[in-house]
């Protein structure tokens, strides 16, 4: 079983991915697209990794500035599903 970390952004997305003990993670690569709102590219990678590690469960990131407030991003999503 591994575990897979994203952490989305508007123009790249960060993933992270856990040895099979669960013990640890390791950046895996940065996924770049050119527009934020074309996920298709995006969306297809985050497939493979899944298929290529067996990945069992996923991890978003919640993005926060270094003041702790939410970054525009989270205020975004949390909007948009309301």
């Amino acid at each position: 079983m591994r575990i897979m970390g994203l952490d989305y952004g508007s123009k790249t997305v960060g993933v992270a991915m856990s040895d099979e003990l669960l013990i640890t993670a390791q950046v895996l690569e940065t996924i770049t697209r050119k527009d934020e709102n074309k996920l298709r590219k995006t969306l297809a990678r985050i497939k493979e990794i899944v298929e290529e590690y067996q990945v069992e469960k996923i991890v978003l990131g919640y993005p926060k500035n270094m003041n702790n407030t939410i970054f525009v991003q989270a205020l975004t999503t949390y909007i948009n599903t309301i």
